[in-house]
């Protein structure tokens, strides 16, 4: 009898939990379900045709952020950044500067300044959220000095990071971008 109980028990613990998991999994997929049924245009299109999965439960239908994934892609990323600010007073500055980037998988990315000589400045963008990916280009970085410079010159240089399809897996990787940016204090 007791045997029984316990058998009796087992089984109906398992009903409830597979239950539950039943109507949890339906109440947290419908979200994903009812995105697809919305407009694709915050979908950006990668210029290689890559074949469309079908959708299940468990993957994003849509994605506001651009991911190549493993369908994208293989190559290297490259980037280059040119130009000069040139400081009037602390806060205010004119800047023609640029950087421009390819092959960048994910805006997930990072973007790491590398300042000589090594200063407390703050440059943006430093992350490829909200810029185009696979390429695209930023002009106009932002520069914020320290409060009290130990250089009337500086010199930036950048290097990104982005994943890398090798042997079916993502490697995340690192480039230095060609190029420089002269930054001038003028006070």
């Amino acid at each position: 009898m007791l045997m029984e109980n316990k058998k009796n028990l087992i089984f109906w613990g398992s009903v409830t939990v597979v239950g539950m998991g039943l109507v949890l999994y339906s109440y947290f997929s419908r979200p994903a379900r009812d995105a697809g049924q919305s407009t694709n245009s915050d979908v950006v299109q990668s210029p290689i045709p890559t074949p469309t999965p079908t959708p299940t439960p468990f993957a994003p239908i849509s994605t506001k952020e651009p991911f190549s994934g493993l369908n994208g892609i293989k190559t290297p990323a490259t980037c280059q950044i040119s130009g000069e600010t040139n400081f009037t007073d602390q806060k205010t500055y004119s800047s023609n500067t640029k950087i421009s980037w390819q092959n960048i998988d994910s805006q997930g990315r990072l973007i790491n300044w590398h300042i000589s000589p090594n200063d407390d400045l703050a440059i943006g963008p430093n992350i490829f959220a909200n810029l185009a990916v696979p390429g695209g280009e930023y002009e106009n970085l932002t520069v914020r000095l320290p409060e009290n410079p130990i250089s009337k010159i500086y010199l930036l240089t950048t290097s990104v990071t982005y994943g890398q399809i090798i042997q079916g897996d993502v490697k995340i990787k690192e480039v230095n971008c060609t190029g420089q940016v002269k930054i001038n204090l003028n006070f």
